[in-house]
């Protein structure tokens, strides 16, 4: 994993191989984040500067094509998911790719009824927006996203949920504003700082 700052203007991505489908319409510092090819990515941001919106692009390029893999986003709020369905279905339009059903779902996990918002891709492929909860991407694969995840209850929790998917060729991402420094979030962010 690597902490960008989503504010600095970083540099367009070094390795071009992973960057064909990074969309121009994009700042560089959003391409950075697109095209970044590592198993596991933390951005550290600040407020209203796209870079959920920016994910979602990345979550379309990674659902939509034949041989994608499902992207998974976890926000805190059902409004933040809302908006990034809405966002993805902005970016699924702009790329042509046809999406064959989007709406509410129910799953039933553990006697517990839990809203999910669903994109449905003619790849076969979904993007899938769920709770915070941890329990609720057990046992799926694919790209997950957890979105201002400072201010998620469990994060530990979700992270250890999200790492299983990396077997099966997922990608983790995190992005979030800062919550203070006793959070765990911080606490990823400063171990990446060390080196760790």
């Amino acid at each position: 994993g690597r902490s960008d700052s989503g504010c600095s203007g970083d540099d367009p991505p070094r390795d071009s191989r992973n960057y064909g489908m990074t969309p121009t319409v994009l700042l560089p510092y959003q391409q950075a984040w697109v095209g970044d090819p590592a198993e596991v990515a933390v951005w550290e941001k600040s407020r209203r500067i796209g870079a959920s919106w920016c994910d979602a692009s990345e979550a379309v390029l990674t659902a939509a094509p034949e041989g994608g893999m499902d992207a998974l986003y976890i926000g805190y709020s059902e409004d933040m998911t809302r908006e990034y369905i809405d966002d993805c279905a902005m970016w699924a339009k702009a790329f042509s790719f046809a999406a064959s059903w989007l709406g509410e779902v129910i799953y039933s996990d553990e006697g517990q009824d839990i809203k999910a918002f669903r994109i449905d891709f003619a790849s076969g492929k979904k993007i899938l927006a769920l709770s915070s909860r941890p329990r609720s991407i057990r046992g799926k694969q694919g790209r997950v996203t957890i979105d201002e995840a400072a201010f998620h209850d469990d994060l530990p929790g979700l992270m250890k949920a999200s790492l299983a998917m990396l077997i099966w060729g997922g990608k983790v991402r995190l992005l979030s504003s800062h919550n203070g420094t006793k959070n765990p979030f911080n606490e990823i962010v400063e171990s990446i700082r060390a080196g760790r």
